[in-house]
């Protein structure tokens, strides 16, 4: 992997917003409209960047409040999410977060217009289209395919 995992409990579960910023252009995150419409989940793991690797994205924490009838959001920390790397042939990813319940959250409803797909034998999922295209094009990425 990319990154150094902690060997105790590296889980942060969020009760405040958490916004996803792109910090890096790659193929992965190509076309998708991080600056414009980025998306939010719900908690990640803690890691460490290993150095010849590559942090794509990062989850960026806000505490948010209203006064009166106005929203205001402070940013707190940042986060690596998404780190990429290069080991012989081969490619790696970690992604920090869930890719279904719970710590999705609205990423997996993330772009117009919805994909439906249904597995044989399995219940039909629907998605946000550029959740499925991130999803699509991360593991294209990683496979050379």
């Amino acid at each position: 992997l990319p990154v150094v995992i902690a060997s105790e409990d590296d889980r942060m579960n969020c009760d405040q917003p958490v916004l996803v910023r792109r910090v890096a252009e790659h193929p992965a995150l190509a076309g998708l409209p991080w600056n414009s419409r980025p998306p939010v989940i719900g908690g990640f793991n803690r890691i460490t960047p290993k150095p010849a690797a590559t942090v794509l994205l990062e989850a960026q924490r806000f505490t948010a409040q209203c006064v009166d009838t106005e929203f205001s959001f402070e940013p707190l920390d940042r986060h690596p999410l998404l780190v990429v790397g290069e080991f012989g042939r081969g490619r790696t990813a970690a992604l920090a977060t869930d890719v279904a319940p719970h710590w999705v959250g609205p990423l997996v409803d993330w772009g117009v217009p919805r994909v439906s797909a249904q597995a044989p034998q399995a219940n039909a999922v629907e998605v946000g289209g550029d959740y499925a295209t991130f999803l699509r094009q991360l593991l294209c990425w990683v496979g050379r395919l």
